[in-house]
């Protein structure tokens, strides 16, 4: 793998496509299991937010915010596992590698605490974890990382990962290896540092529960599952962070949650925080992108929906 890229603009565009297809409330195929689930599991199902406990089935687009003092693991049918701690918000983009011919699986930990582990499987899947600033790409590793809007904090535990920089526009903008023992950190557009060690800082924040070795728990839920529970419509509130997140995160809601626009308080959300997401203006003004004829009639709209 060359980086995480084709062409200068990097992945996150080839991402964006993924998910305009990510947000179907109706699982075209089970990516993974929640096999662990400490206090409250927020999942986001299309526009709708269900409440999830363990043996509930996730698909791509599922997106998961966890309670600040809990926990959920997700654990994927190639024995990859990821956990998700301490208020966590993260997206599964694109799983299932068998049903994948891109041949990698892709998770977006948009805030929070998480550790992943995972071996070689026999069909080389390939995982990439990505972060507002940073992607991790790895076949055969473990590793920690704390994620914000600003910065990514990653400690390879043990394995071999390739670590590129994200531009706030989802530019590439820089590629190495990193492996067992390395500790990288990122803050906004800065260049990464590499350490041989993790920061006492990182280590004390760290959730304790990742000092160990995750627990492999998938066997007990193979021949059952849970369904979760539907409990409302998104409201702005729970989904604003996704929304305000950098535009090659945010590029694909607008299509999600459009529905959800109808709503007056969703709506009023939108209008007053429409400088941070300005993709939303052709929807809440339509009029503004309609074409008048020489006689000053209304014809088509111009441009297309993003």
């Amino acid at each position: 793998m060359r980086g995480c890229g084709r062409g200068v603009l990097g992945p996150c565009f080839q991402i964006a496509a993924i998910l305009l297809c990510a947000g179907a409330p109706v699982l075209a195929q089970t990516a993974g299991t929640l096999t662990l689930a400490e206090e409250s599991v927020a999942l986001i199902r299309g526009a709708t937010l269900y409440t999830a406990t363990q043996g509930v089935r996730l698909g791509d687009g599922d997106i998961l915010s966890i309670d600040p003092k809990g926990q959920a693991q997700i654990e994927f049918q190639d024995g990859a596992i990821l956990n998700l701690g301490q208020g966590a918000r993260a997206m599964l983009i694109s799983i299932a590698p068998k049903l994948n011919k891109r041949g990698h699986s892709e998770v977006a930990v948009l805030s929070g605490w998480a550790k992943f582990t995972q071996k070689q499987s026999s069909n080389g899947t390939q995982y990439r974890y990505f972060t507002p600033r940073a992607e991790i790409a790895a076949v055969e590793a473990t590793a920690v990382l704390n994620a914000g809007k600003e910065f990514t904090d990653i400690f390879i535990e043990a394995g071999t990962v390739r670590f590129s920089e994200i531009g706030k526009k989802g530019a590439q903008k820089f590629v190495r290896d990193a492996k067992g023992g390395e500790f990288i950190v990122r803050r906004d557009e800065q260049p990464a540092t590499f350490a041989p060690r993790p920061s006492a800082e990182f280590v004390k924040n760290m959730p304790r529960h990742f000092r160990d070795d995750l627990p492999v728990l998938l066997d007990r839920f193979k021949n059952k599952g849970a369904e979760p529970k539907s409990e409302h419509e998104v409201t702005y509130a729970e989904v604003e962070a996704w929304l305000k997140a950098d535009s090659w995160i945010r590029r694909t809601f607008v299509k999600r949650f459009e529905s959800r626009s109808k709503n007056s308080e969703f709506r009023g959300k939108l209008i007053e925080n429409l400088r941070e997401h300005p993709e939303w203006d052709r929807v809440l003004f339509p009029e503004k992108y309609e074409r008048k004829d020489p006689n000053g009639q209304k014809s088509e709209r111009t441009g297309t929906q993003q």
